[in-house]
């Protein structure tokens, strides 16, 4: 009985996969190469967001750290100006990458409508159905790059917010800074 059960659920499982890995790739094939280079895109953007949120985590509390402690004020100011690097570091590439994604829908839209244009010039049909569907498939990267700008926009401006509050956190530790008595 529970063989029974278990060879049920595996096959449950394959089908979910099998119908997921078909929805994926029929949407690809809807978008065409342009939702791919907005796939490749949205990838970069993740990683650059992720590897940013990893910095905000985990490297930057033990480096402000270590600024604090600074024994003297040149390693002090070698802290401070890494710190002040790597809060501004990623950042224009993920603004740059975020405003391109709008731009690449928009050139998914317009290569679908030359295709639709293209299909009807060829046919000589100038069927209602036809141009419905070609209108949706040029619609589909429009509508897949603005979910991912608007996204990642959320994050960026979070990350945007942080990037502020800690610089003039550290514009104020450097008009405070005294070397400590235990670092001596």
């Amino acid at each position: 009985m529970l063989e029974t059960y278990i060879n049920t659920l595996f096959s449950r499982v394959d089908l979910i996969e099998t119908i997921h890995l078909e929805g994926v790739q029929s949407l690809f094939a809807a978008g065409g190469v342009v939702l791919q280079v907005l796939f490749i895109a949205a990838l970069v953007i993740c990683w650059l967001l992720i590897a940013k949120l990893w910095f905000r985590i985990f490297e930057y509390p033990r480096a402000l750290y270590q600024c604090q402690k600074s024994a003297n004020q040149r390693a002090f100011y070698m802290n401070y100006f890494d710190l002040q690097q790597s809060l501004q570091q990623s950042m224009s590439l993920i603004r740059t990458g975020i405003n391109v994604c709008p731009l690449l829908g928009l050139v998914g839209t317009v290569v679908g409508m030359i295709e639709i244009f293209d299909l009807i010039s060829l046919s000589g049909v100038s069927n209602a159905r036809i141009m419905a569907a070609g209108v949706s498939r040029a619609i589909l990267p429009t509508m897949a790059s603005m979910v991912v700008a608007i996204s990642a926009m959320f994050i960026f401006a979070y990350l945007q917010r942080w990037s502020a509050k800690q610089q003039m956190l550290l514009k104020s530790l450097s008009f405070s800074w005294r070397p400590k008595a235990d670092a001596v």
